[in-house]
């Protein structure tokens, strides 16, 4: 790097620093070698000044910059901490609608069961006034217990009713005095039928709802209709006796308290 030079007020020449320090003592250059190094002196501190500053500047600089990255991260995790609390309420605002319009399908629409054995509890048998019946949500059968003609029964189709109530429609290959087909109109114990499902009619249940019942309806078309009019009547009219020369289908069957 070329040395600096400074212009001699005794020459008009450019020279450096060193060649006026040699001639420090020669009264003809003193006075050059005094303002020389003045004006070294003067540079030396601007340059520290500025020195000083722009270490300064750097600093203010950086601080505020950490300052800022702090400030980012602050906010970044204030706005995630805010987008998952929404989020989260969001999903919770979600669930609870889809649960509370489950809960409301679950009391205005009918479901069809696939699962049998979650309505086990009402397995067990059921005693009209000339036979009875034994149910069974495991092995999904309606099994008569008369000793003559004794007959089983397989679940074609379970469907739940808002009121609780059970339409369960079952078939076998059945003597010929038995029907090959059947509804069952099964209410549990402690509910109430509300109306007659199948019409859309409003019904009053008056029958002892301390027990599991049920009231039977036939088939005229292989199980493709059922006419579940005198099952619906059976519970309107809490009809617990028939004749024993009949089949009795359109009377109460309770299982034992």
């Amino acid at each position: 790097m070329k040395p600096k030079t400074y212009p001699s007020k005794r020459t008009r020449s450019q020279h450096t620093y060193t060649f006026y320090k040699e001639r420090r003592t020669d009264p003809a250059w003193r006075e050059d070698y005094l303002r020389v190094r003045s004006i070294r002196q003067r540079t030396f501190i601007i340059e520290i000044a500025l020195g000083i500053i722009f270490i300064f500047a750097g600093i203010l600089i950086f601080n505020e910059s950490q300052k800022q990255i702090t400030r980012n991260s602050n906010n970044y995790a204030a706005n995630s901490s805010q987008t998952t609390t929404q989020d989260s309420s969001s999903s919770s605002m979600s669930k609870a609608s889809k649960s509370e319009a489950s809960s409301v399908n679950s009391v205005t629409q009918s479901t069809t069961i696939t699962n049998y054995s979650h309505y086990n509890k009402y397995s067990g048998k059921y005693i009209g006034y000339a036979n009875s019946y034994t149910l069974d949500f495991k092995k999904g059968t309606l099994t008569t217990d008369d000793t003559n003609q004794t007959q089983v029964y397989y679940f074609k189709q379970v469907i739940l009713h808002p009121d609780d109530s059970l339409v369960i429609n079952v078939h076998s290959t059945a003597l010929q005095s038995i029907p090959s087909y059947l509804s069952i109109l099964l209410v549990p114990a402690n509910k109430r039928i509300t109306k007659n499902w199948q019409t859309g009619s409003s019904l009053e249940d008056t029958t002892d709802d301390s027990t599991n019942r049920l009231s039977l309806a036939t088939s005229d078309n292989n199980g493709k209709t059922y006419n579940m009019s005198p099952a619906y009547n059976a519970f309107s009219e809490n009809s617990t006796s028939g004749s024993s020369s009949s089949s009795s289908y359109s009377t109460i069957f309770a299982t034992t308290n």
